[in-house]
């Protein structure tokens, strides 16, 4: 049993460290020129299980310039890979540590799924910025700097945490860039898990910052620095760190990545940095933890939904097609005409008009972050629908079968063919639509479930998958008991009497004896 355990948890802690960054390779020499394409992680090999403390330090940039320089980019290990059980790890000892008001299946899920689409819609697997950086490197890089050289490793290090910073920044301040990456800043909790979860098309509105580095950087040294820039992030997402006293200057911590996923006032727009925070406090966008305010996390408006795709898409949606005719409430447009509804989706998220910006870079922020931002109800409750025991039981070992399913695909899926791959990610797809279904209620989650699976059962008669069939087929009466305990739960109809009237009661019953006599 423990065996059985160590297996199937091994491979899902293997794709939850996937949910924080997927890298890529390319063949470069020491020079930085390009010898060859990028290739798939799927051909690097490397043994989960094999704990070591020191990796423990990727997650903090503890690295050297030597240990970490390459001759080539192929030879660029998978730093996330190396962490991965740890990552698992540290979230579980994290959920043991806290409290329940801390934690929360529907919520953990949502975040750990969110992150897998991210996977899933990647380029070719891989960053955008990272596909594409060794051909343009090769093409628009200005000089030729030695990758072995100890002060281009710590100019890259800076190079890569600015372009963080402004790709960030980009993604808070820039309307329709804030739909790639407000789905991270959608959960009313702050532990570990949250730092899986990402939006889809995220790299969308980051890539074009990593891709400014190429005209210096070296594509072998900017790979590194992309794992452990991303890495260093998981720990911030914690409630356990206090603020670090001096070190709150230089870098980015817990305490200040808190300010940055707070809903009060006084943390929007707020604490943009990467590993540092140089930047936050250089640029006027640094706000340090109060310590007689108590944050609570999430949107301004927080969304009542656990639906994992349709948190993906409803920001999308109201940018490109509903802020632009919204109107004032004697009728008149907020923004008539083209060029103001264009306006609406790349302004500032609150943005209308007559409120002021300023430039920054190639896009404007609004010079109050506080202007039309409610203050917080503590007393407000956070979105959380009760669940039977049964229930939870049964989609967490479904949260278990999509981790441990996600995993082959992730590794294989530039090998498949086209409609095994369709099929997969119509599986996938489908399970975490289902997790939605059933943590918000909804009813039409049983139905869908069902489907899910008889679906699930036409793709292993395709593909003799006999250990996928298995798990379809003892689906089957556990959706069949939660659709009768869900008809249970439904409020019966009762029949409302009416009150008693004794006099009344007595007179009918003299007409009924009367009658009888009668008779």
């Amino acid at each position: 049993m423990a065996f059985f355990l160590t297996r199937i948890f091994g491979s899902a802690f293997k794709t939850l460290a996937g949910l924080l960054n997927d890298g890529s390779q390319g063949t470069v020499t020491s020079t930085g020129t390009v010898s060859s394409g990028i290739r798939s992680n799927s051909t690097l090999t490397f043994n989960p299980w094999n704990l070591k403390l020191s990796h423990l330090r990727y997650l903090f940039y503890a690295v050297t310039p030597e240990e970490t320089t390459f001759a080539s980019i192929d030879d660029v290990p998978d730093y996330t890979k190396i962490v991965t059980v740890w990552l698992g790890i540290l979230i579980i000892a994290e959920m043991l540590f806290l409290s329940r008001k801390q934690y929360a299946l529907n919520d953990t899920v949502t975040s750990v799924t969110s992150g897998m689409m991210y996977l899933l819609f990647k380029f070719s697997g891989k960053y955008l910025s990272a596909a594409l950086y060794v051909a343009v490197y090769d093409k628009f890089h200005l000089v030729d700097l030695d990758p072995f050289n100890p002060w281009v490793w710590i100019m890259c290090f800076l190079t890569q945490d600015l372009a963080y910073y402004l790709a960030h920044r980009t993604m808070h301040e820039c309307g329709i860039f804030w739909a790639f990456h407000q789905m991270h800043h959608s959960s009313e909790y702050y532990n570990l898990s949250t730092a899986t979860r990402k939006g889809m098309f995220l790299e969308v509105g980051a890539f074009g910052f990593d891709l400014l580095q190429c005209l210096l950087i070296p594509p072998q040294i900017f790979l590194p620095h992309k794992y452990f820039n991303l890495l260093y992030q998981f720990w911030l997402h914690t409630e356990l760190v206090p603020p670090l006293g001096p070190l709150e200057y230089i870098i980015n911590t817990p305490s200040a990545h808190r300010v940055h996923h707070g809903r009060n006032p006084y943390c929007i727009d707020r604490n943009y940095g990467g590993t540092l925070i140089i930047w936050d406090r250089l640029f006027g966008t640094y706000a340090a933890e109060k310590r007689d305010e108590r944050i609570s996390y999430g949107l301004v408006e927080n969304v009542k939904s656990f639906n994992a795709i349709w948190l993906q898409w409803f920001d999308l949606h109201f940018f490109l097609f509903g802020k632009g005719l919204m109107r004032k409430p004697d009728g008149e447009e907020y923004f008539p005409g083209v060029w103001n509804k264009i306006i609406a989706i790349f302004a500032p998220p609150g943005y209308y008009p007559g409120v002021k910006t300023r430039r920054f870079f190639w896009w404007r922020y609004m010079e109050d972050n506080t202007f039309n931002i409610p203050e917080v109800d503590h007393s407000e409750p956070k979105y959380d629908p009760p669940m039977s025991p049964v229930k939870k039981l049964y989609l967490i070992s479904q949260f278990v079968f999509l981790l441990t399913f996600a995993h082959p695909f992730l590794e294989r899926r530039l090998e498949m063919d086209w409609m095994e791959f369709v099929a997969q990610i119509v599986m996938i797809i489908s399970t975490i639509q289902c997790f939605g279904y059933y943590f918000d209620h909804d009813p039409n989650a049983v139905f869908h479930d069902r489907m899910r699976c008889f679906g699930i059962l036409g793709y292993c008669m395709r593909y003799q998958s006999i250990a996928l069939m298995i798990i379809a087929v003892l689906n089957i009466p556990c959706i069949l008991y939660l659709e009768n305990e869900d008809k249970l739960s439904e409020p019966a109809t009762e029949t409302v009497e009416e009150p008693r009237n004794v006099e009344t009661e007595k007179k009918e019953r003299k007409k009924r004896s009367k009658a009888i006599k009668t008779e």
